[in-house]
C-alpha cells in the first residue's frame, strides 16, 4: 500500500480511520446558526441599535466568518465520508485540532457580539459618526414608539460625546467660494454630531424621551454646562422637551414640584435644573428664539391651570438661575419672552364677566396661577444675594428695562384684562380685587423689590390714565373704572398704615377724574360711559326741594360718580360719591 504521495514539496497521506470524537461538524454549525438567527430576531432593539453603530464591519465581517466557517465545515465532512487523501502536515493538527479551530472561529464571532452588545456597547465617537447618524436617523423617520423609547434610553449614553464633538453654530458663509468650500469638504464626526443633534427635536422623539427616559435630558444638558459649550444646536431640542414636559401631566416637571410633595426629587429637582438653571445656556439658545421657555403660543392657549403652573415653575427655576451668571440686571431676553407669553393664560378673562364660581376653574384658575408666580418670583428676588437696581423712567419705556419693569408690565397687564370686567357681582369682585388687587397691592409686606414693583405699576397706571387727556381711547377707560371701583371715591384721610400702598394712586386718580370726566364725557361719551363699570354710575347735576323738618329748603346736587356698596348687613346700600369740577380746555393731567 501507497504510504503517501507528493506532488513538488507538497505530500498527501491516507485519512486515518480510527474513529474520533466530533467536536465542531457541520449539523453543529448548522443548529448554532439557527439558533443564532432565532436570538437575533426576538432580540431587544436596544441590542440591534447597539450592534449597528458597532465601529469597524461587523455585519460584514460577520457574514463572511459565517460562511467561512461553514463551507468547512461541510468541506470536512464531505472530505471524511469520502476517505480522499488530506495534506501531510505537522503532528498536531489532527481532525480533532481542525474542528477545534473552526468552532472556536464562530465562538469568536459569537463573543465579539455578546462584547458590544452587553460588556462595552459603543457610543458616538469619530470611527462610528456616520453609521450612528445614520441608524438613529432610520428609527427616528421609522417613527415606531416602542423603538423610539428603547433608542430615547441608549442614546443617553452618548450625550457627553455628541456634545464633545459637535461643532457650535457659525454664521452663515460670506461669499459663494467659501460655500462651495464648505459643502466641498468631507464630512467630519463633528457634522455629524451637529446634525444629530438637530435630528433629536423630533417632536415625536422629544415625547418619548419625555415620558419613558428624562434621564436623556438630564445627560445632554448636564454635558452642556460641563462643556460649556452652549452654541451647540440643542435650541429646538430643549423647547420640544420643555413644551412635551408641560403637556404630559406626568413628566419629570411635575414630579419634582417641591420637596414635601415629591421627596428627594422634589427637593434636588435634577432634570428640571439641568434643563431650565443655566441662563447662560438658555440666552444664547433663546437668540434663535428657541429656548426651553419660548413655547408656541397656539400651544399655550390649549394650556389648563395645572400646565401653566408648570411652565411658572421653569420659569422660577430659570429666574433664579440668572442670579448665578448675573444677568438678572440686564434686558432678559428670553425671561421677558415668557413673561409676555403668559398673557395666554388669562386672555380671555372677558368672558367669566358676570359667571359664578368664576375664579375655581378655567381662565380664573390660570390668573391664579400666573398672580402665584409674580408673588414667588418677588420673594426670589428679595432673596438675591446682590439684587438688580430699579432702572428711573425714561421717555423711551422701551428702551433699558430689567426684570422689575418686565414683572410691572406683566402685572399692568393682568389689571388691564380684569378691568374688563364690567358686571357688578361678587365673582367678579372676588377676580378683580381678591385675586388680582390684594395680591399687587399688599397692604403689609413692605419689602424693598414689592415696593419698586408697586411703584412702578401705579406708574404705568398712570400713565394709562392720563393718556386719555391726550387720546381718549376705551383701553384707558377700562383702567381708570378698575382704579376707581378698586380703591373707591373717597381718599383716605391717613396716608399712613395700611393705606400708605394705595394712596398715592388714589389722590392723583381722584384729582384727574375730577377735573376731566365731564370734559370726557362732553369730547367723547362713549369713552366716558367705558369707566362706568362693576357698582360705579354717573349722575346729572340736579335741583330739588327738601322738606326735612317740615321747612322746605332747595338743594343743589353737583355732577358726580357715585360708588353703590353691597348691601352687607345693612338694609339699605350705602353710597360714596366723586363730585365732578366743571370741564376746561384744554384737560388738566395731574403731574
Amino acid at each position: 500500500m501507497i504510504a503517501e504521495k507528493c506532488y513538488w514539496l507538497l505530500c498527501f497521506v491516507p485519512l486515518e480511520t480510527t474513529p474520533t470524537p466530533k467536536i465542531f461538524g457541520f449539523a453543529e454549525f448548522i443548529a448554532a446558526v439557527a439558533l443564532l438567527a432565532v436570538v437575533y430576531t426576538i432580540t431587544d432593539v436596544r441590542y440591534k441599535f447597539r450592534i449597528a453603530v458597532t465601529p469597524g464591519w461587523m455585519y460584514i465581517s460577520t457574514f463572511y466568518l459565517i460562511g467561512v466557517v461553514g463551507l468547512q465545515t461541510l468541506l470536512t465532512e464531505v472530505w471524511m465520508a469520502a476517505h480522499w487523501w488530506v495534506p501531510k502536515t505537522v503532528d498536531w493538527l489532527t481532525r480533532t485540532t481542525w474542528q477545534a479551530a473552526f468552532g472556536l472561529l464562530f465562538l469568536g464571532t459569537f463573543l465579539t457580539w455578546m462584547y458590544y452588545a452587553f460588556i462595552r456597547p459603543p457610543i458616538f465617537g469619530r470611527r462610528n459618526a456616520a453609521r450612528f447618524a445614520m441608524e438613529l436617523y432610520r428609527y427616528i423617520l421609522r417613527g415606531n414608539d416602542e423603538e423610539l423609547k428603547v433608542i430615547a434610553n441608549e442614546l443617553a449614553r452618548s450625550a457627553a460625546a455628541l456634545i464633545k464633538h459637535s461643532r457650535e453654530i457659525v454664521p452663515p458663509p460670506h461669499n459663494e467660494k467659501e460655500s462651495a468650500a464648505t459643502s466641498s469638504r468631507r464630512a467630519k464626526a463633528c457634522d455629524y454630531a451637529f446634525d444629530i443633534l438637530l435630528l433629536i427635536a423630533n417632536r415625536k422623539f422629544c415625547r418619548q424621551i419625555v415620558a419613558t427616559s428624562p434621564v436623556t435630558v438630564l445627560a445632554f444638558f448636564r454635558a452642556i454646562t460641563e462643556t460649556g459649550k452652549f452654541s451647540v444646536p440643542v435650541g429646538q431640542f430643549s423647547r420640544n422637551i420643555s413644551s412635551e414636559a408641560i403637556l404630559q401631566k406626568g413628566s419629570f416637571l411635575y414630579g419634582e414640584t417641591e420637596g414635601y410633595d415629591s421627596g428627594l426629587l422634589g427637593y434636588i429637582k435634577p432634570v428640571s435644573q439641568a434643563l431650565y438653571s443655566n441662563y447662560a445656556l438658555i440666552e444664547q439658545v433663546g437668540r434663535t428664539g428657541s429656548s426651553p421657555l419660548d413655547i408656541y403660543y397656539d400651544e399655550q392657549w390649549t394650556w389648563d391651570a395645572k400646565q401653566w403652573g408648570g411652565f411658572c415653575r421653569a420659569a422660577l427655576i430659570s429666574l433664579k438661575g440668572s442670579f448665578v451668571t448675573g444677568s438678572i440686571a440686564e434686558p432678559t431676553m428670553v425671561l421677558n419672552r415668557a413673561l409676555n407669553s403668559m398673557e395666554s393664560a388669562y386672555r380671555d378673562l372677558h368672558q367669566l364677566d358676570g359667571k359664578s364660581f368664576a375664579y375655581e376653574s378655567g381662565v380664573g384658575a390660570q390668573l391664579r396661577t400666573i398672580v402665584d408666580f409674580v408673588k414667588k418670583a418677588i420673594d426670589i428676588l428679595e432673596q438675591a444675594p446682590n439684587p438688580p437696581t430699579p432702572i428711573r423712567q425714561r421717555k423711551n419705556k422701551h428702551i433699558g428695562k430689567n426684570i422689575y419693569d418686565h414683572i410691572a408690565d406683566l402685572l399692568y397687564n393682568i389689571c388691564r384684562a380684569a378691568a374688563g370686567m364690567k358686571a357688578p357681582s361678587n365673582d367678579s369682585w372676588s377676580i378683580q380685587y381678591v385675586v388680582v388687587w390684594s395680591a399687587i397691592f399688599e397692604r403689609f409686606d413692605n419689602r424693598r423689590v414689592r415696593k419698586i414693583i408697586q411703584c412702578k405699576v401705579r406708574r404705568l397706571l398712570y400713565d394709562q390714565i392720563e393718556y386719555l387727556a391726550t387720546f381718549p381711547n376705551y383701553e384707558g377707560a377700562a383702567i381708570l373704572g378698575y382704579c376707581l371701583n378698586m380703591l373707591g371715591l373717597t381718599s383716605p384721610e391717613n396716608r399712613n398704615g395700611i393705606y400708605r400702598v394705595s394712596y398715592p394712586l388714589t389722590k392723583t386718580i381722584h384729582s384727574w377724574t375730577r377735573r376731566n370726566y365731564l370734559w370726557l364725557q362732553k369730547e367723547c361719551p362713549a369713552v366716558a360711559d367705558n369707566i362706568l363699570c362693576g357698582d360705579i354710575s354717573f349722575e346729572r347735576a340736579r335741583d330739588y326741594v327738601n322738606l326735612e323738618d317740615g321747612l322746605p329748603m332747595n338743594v343743589h346736587v353737583p355732577n358726580r360718580l357715585v360708588l353703590t356698596a353691597r348691601h352687607g348687613m345693612s338694609r339699605e346700600p350705602r353710597k360714596y360719591y366723586l363730585n365732578l369740577d366743571v370741564p376746561v380746555a384744554p384737560p388738566i393731567n395731574i403731574k
